[in-house]
């Protein structure tokens, strides 16, 4: 009997070497390995925050993304200083001077969440806004805002500026046709607005806890410099709102957000500062054509 015991014993401990014990060590390595960076599944339409919100790092998203949007590839293992310098967004030019609340009297902002934002949360009273969570280039004319059209309100009246901000919601998209759709656009507001100035606004980025297979700080600055590539500097012109936002990463500064890609409430006032102080006046674009002539 008590050799009987000492062969089970034998069996039990060379099963726990051989066979259990890998097992456990692949767990132990597997939990410790992915508890170093918080879990998120990234949002692209997030419910406005409170203007009073304290900062915080959420532990979970469960937004979804919109239909239709396809995953975009990237390279496993990336750090976050590769993900934030992969693509050089192109610098902006030195025509840009101050203005004050009353230049966005005769502006329009067109966009999406971070938009409504503005509208909600900014200085910009005296402004339009066709604006709504998930708006995205190629359903503008399918959406309508306060019952009216995309068309109805670039014909409502003659604006002197235009401002556009969209993208984010198709940055997992082929970005070839969310150009394609965001220059018919632009070329639809020269047409129904032939005075107006036209700002075409960067995508802001996301914190870094935000990333996932779908949004980038790299697909982000792969879609920014598309837009960037329709500014002329004459009529239509690039800003590029991550100056402000940016941590010294190329990340969205945590302390600005509660989800990773939206700023929260309070934040919005500066957003609208920052603007204040990229205007362009017409006068200044003619001259900056002679001299360039």
């Amino acid at each position: 009997m008590n050799k009987f015991k000492q062969c089970a014993y034998t069996l039990l401990l060379l099963f726990t070497c051989f066979i259990a014990s890998p097992f456990i060590i692949h767990r132990i390595w597997k939990t410790s390995a992915f508890a170093e960076k918080p879990a998120a599944s990234a949002p692209l339409v997030v419910e406005k925050q409170d203007k009073t919100e304290e900062a915080s790092v959420p532990d979970s998203q469960s937004e979804t993304l919109p239909e239709g949007t396809a995953l975009a590839t990237t390279a496993d293992g990336e750090t976050q200083n590769e993900a934030a310098e992969t693509t050089a967004v192109p610098a902006q030019p030195d025509i840009f001077a101050e203005s004050d609340l009353a230049y966005f009297d005769d502006a329009l902002f067109i966009g999406d969440s971070r938009t409504v934002g503005i509208k909600e949360y900014g200085d910009f009273k005296s402004s339009d806004f066709f604006c709504t969570e998930g708006l995205a280039t190629d359903k503008i004319n399918q959406t309508t805002v306060d019952g009216k059209t995309f068309d109805d309100f670039i014909d409502l009246k003659q604006y002197g500026k235009v401002y556009v901000m969209l993208g984010i919601n198709e940055v997992g998209n082929d970005h070839e046709y969310v150009l394609t759709s965001y220059r018919a656009i632009i070329e639809k507001l020269k047409v129904h607005q032939p005075d107006a100035i036209i700002y075409v606004q960067a995508n802001l980025h996301v914190t870094s806890y935000a990333e996932n297979g779908v949004i980038t700080n790299a697909a982000i600055d792969d879609i920014n410099n598309g837009i960037a590539s329709l500014a002329d500097n004459k009529r239509v012109f690039y800003i590029d709102i991550n100056e402000l936002y940016n941590d010294e990463y190329g990340y969205f500064n945590q302390s600005y957000t509660n989800d990773g890609i939206h700023p929260m409430g309070m934040y919005y006032t500066q957003w609208c500062e920052w603007l204040c102080t990229k205007t362009v006046q017409k006068d200044m674009i003619q001259t900056s054509t002679e001299t360039a002539e």
